[in-house]
């Protein structure tokens, strides 16, 4: 699986690099390209899991700062920060917290199971520099033309429950990126806004909600138990 993952990133790069280090040397650009979030996976472990899940927040900010154009380092990042458990077990705030609170309720649910769990972004290519938001449109038309790769990312990976918490602002970058996906209410307590169920292609269990940001403020086990409740698993 990784290096199908690699040999993915690998099949476009080079026309990826030139168009964002265009926007790196070109001055008039207020706001630069950062890494992408590449995948790196601990295979064995996914592998031997009875259920696998994939999460996805809105873009990774700051990613190893300026876009480098460097693949390997660019996985270290990723290793460093989540394959390395510090993202889950040290670096806090709300949406990894919420994260936390997503698979101990997963875990309560199936006990006696084992789960893995795969973090990523929507939106792959965020602004170099903390406290930005999505992307300006510059930068993000450049992932689209070139670094549409969640789609072949999911084909790769197959996992059994893909949750996006991205929001429902965020419903237009996965669009984009799955053609074809429909949104759904499927819980009578909450709206297709709050809580979605997606339809795309044979997965059987996706769910979008709201960033962890939101859910906090707003009965968090709520929302992620009705998601949890609604799982259905192959036999």
């Amino acid at each position: 699986m990784n290096e199908k993952l690699v040999e993915l990133y690998k099949s476009n790069w080079t026309k990826l690099s030139n168009e964002l280090n265009l926007i790196i040397s070109n001055k008039t650009y207020s706001q630069k390209p950062t890494n992408p979030l590449l995948l790196s996976i601990n295979e064995n472990a996914y592998l031997e899991s009875d259920i696998k899940v994939l999460f996805l927040g809105q873009e990774t900010n700051d990613w190893g700062n300026d876009f480098s154009g460097n693949i390997e380092e660019t996985l270290e990042i990723y290793d460093d920060f989540y394959n390395s458990n510090y993202a889950l077990d040290s670096y806090g705030g709300h949406f990894w917290n919420g994260i936390n609170r997503f698979i101990e309720l997963m875990n309560k649910k199936f006990k006696g199971k084992k789960v893995s769990y795969i973090w990523s972004n929507v939106v792959k290519i965020g602004a170099s520099g903390r406290d930005q938001n999505h992307p300006e449109d510059y930068i993000y038309n450049i992932e689209l033309e070139n670094f549409k790769v969640l789609e072949k990312e999911l084909d790769i990976l197959k996992p059994d429950v893909i949750l996006f918490v991205s929001g429902p602002n965020y419903d237009y970058n996965i669009e984009k990126n799955l053609e074809g996906v429909k949104f759904s209410s499927f819980n009578s307590n909450f709206s297709t806004r709050q809580l979605a169920k997606i339809k795309y292609k044979n997965f059987k269990n996706i769910y979008r909600t709201y960033h962890p940001n939101y859910l906090w403020r707003n009965k968090i086990n709520e929302y992620f138990n009705a998601i949890i409740n609604d799982i259905e698993l192959k036999q």
